[in-house]
Order: structure tokens, then sequence, then C-alpha cells
């Protein structure tokens, strides 16, 4: 059984954690607060701040998602340069460094126009995106490491475009169209404990993965559907051409990895039906 570090226990964590727990493997963890699931060793510490703390034992993969504390030049910096240095520099001094699962953004390609996938370039225009890269970049350095890019991450416990229909009903503006492109948290979970089982399994990893779903959509037509499906009428304008990027994985595609939320349809009817049922989404 192998022995899981997991750098940031939040949303995506505390579900892969238990991905782990469930089949029998050694899960440590470090966050900021003092709460994590039942079978979880937990080192509650802030990784910009003090002694790193560590578990005694041999590491055999590391996964670190971390979340900026504000979305600012320094949170960023702190998230994703900072606490990352340290916390490598302490385990280093403790043992070989294991296989790095680094959780990133598409916010990397910046405002590419088109068609992107693992094979673009990088090319960030805000701090969030070159931030981002340039930790890419350190932890690649440091050990043998997958990048995992995501795009917009959607799911239970996130309400942004259902919020953002009941503002426009209320009279607020819609966006102005551009593509847009997501995936939901649970195929979020899946990718991320596919890809760890592989570096455990001493199977091939690639160094860097996009995780998003197989259909880019329009944001406008988005939330046109999801207004629609709600009884709402909407009528945002869905222009035939439209600016943005249209991201695919090609590790999926090539894996033939099947999402259990192919498109938003999908995720979002789901959430719906939860939200009518009473459910918490």
């Amino acid at each position: 059984m192998a022995h899981i570090l997991i750098a940031g226990l939040g949303d995506l964590g505390q579900s892969l954690a238990q991905r782990w727990l469930d089949g029998e493997h050694t899960v440590s963890a470090i966050r900021r607060s003092n709460q994590a699931p039942a079978g979880v060793d937990l080192y509650s510490q802030d990784l910009t701040d003090g002694a790193v703390l560590l578990p005694p034992d041999q590491v055999d993969l590391l996964y670190i998602i971390l979340t900026p504390s504000d979305r600012s030049v320094e949170g960023y910096q702190r998230a994703f340069l900072h606490a990352p240095k340290r916390l490598l520099d302490a385990l280093a001094a403790q043992q070989p460094l294991p296989p790095i699962v680094f959780v990133s953004s598409t916010a990397v390609y910046g405002e590419h126009s088109g068609e992107v996938d693992e094979k673009t370039p990088p090319k960030p225009n805000k701090f969030n995106g070159r931030i981002l890269l340039a930790a890419e970049e350190e932890i690649s350095t440091r050990s043998l490491t997958t990048v995992v890019r995501f795009s917009g991450i959607y799911g239970a416990g996130r309400k942004r475009l259902l919020q953002q229909v009941s503002d426009i009903e209320s009279g607020g503006a819609g966006p102005d169209p551009t593509w847009t492109n997501r995936i939901h948290r649970e195929d979020c979970v899946d990718l991320l404990h596919l890809l760890g089982q592989r570096w455990v399994d001493q199977e091939m990893v690639p160094p860097v993965v996009i995780g998003t779903d197989t259909a880019p959509s329009v944001n406008t037509a988005v939330l046109n559907w999801i207004a629609g499906q709600q009884g709402i009428a909407l009528n945002l304008s869905v222009p035939d051409i439209v600016p943005g990027k249209r991201i695919r994985s090609r590790f999926l595609a090539e894996q033939k990895i099947t999402l259990r939320y192919p498109d938003f349809k999908s995720g979002y009817a789901e959430m719906l039906a939860a939200e009518t049922s009473g459910e918490k989404i």
C-alpha cells in the first residue's frame, strides 16, 4: 500500500483523500484548518509560515492542491511559489522527493483564441496565469511531476452560474459572448486519482494533462440553457462567431477516458434536480 501526502485538503483534496482511503492506502494531509476526513493523518499548518510539519514515514506520492488565501499577486505568490518551495525543501531533507501531481489551471494559456490542448505553448497575460506557470516550472525541476491544468471547475457547492442567471433575471447585465470551458469536480477527482495511481504503479504519466470536458460552450448559451431548465427565458445573444479559447484534453481523448459529465448539461441537470429536491448542492 502506498503513502499519499495531499498538500491542500479543500474540496478536491478531501474527496481525493477518501478515494485513496477506500483503496486502503495511507493518507496524510496538510491544510490550514484542523478538520479532515476520518482516517486521514492531518498535519494542520500554514505552509507559508513557521516550521513545516511532515509525516515521519516515507511518502510515495505527493499532491499539491493549494488555493490562495486571497486573489492578489501576493496571495498567489504565497500559495503557489512560497508554500510549495518550503514544502519540497522540508520533504527533500527527509527523503528523496516522490512523484508530484500539481494542480494548475488553463489560465496559463492566457487569452489564446481558437483550439488549445496540451501541445499549445502557454502564454499567460494575467498575474494568476504567470504565477501558476512559474510554479509549474519550479515544481517540475524538483521531481517527476504531472501538472494538471483544469478549466473552470463546477459541481456541488459551486453556484456561480446559477447566481448569475438569477442576477440577470433580476435586471443585471448579461456577459459579452465568449467561449468557455469547464469540468465537473467529480471528474477532477477521478482524473487526479487516475494519474496518481499510475505514478504509484510506476506506469508512464505525461508531464502535462489538461482536465476539461468534451464540450466547450459559449457562455451565453450556457446561461440560456440553465435558465430554461428553471422556466426562465433570458434570451441572451449567442453569435456564430465569438472570441475565446476552445480547450480539449489530448490525454483524455488518447486514453479513451470517459468523463462522468462530458458536457455542462449533464452536470447542471443533476445540480438543478438536487436543488429542486432540497438537497445540498
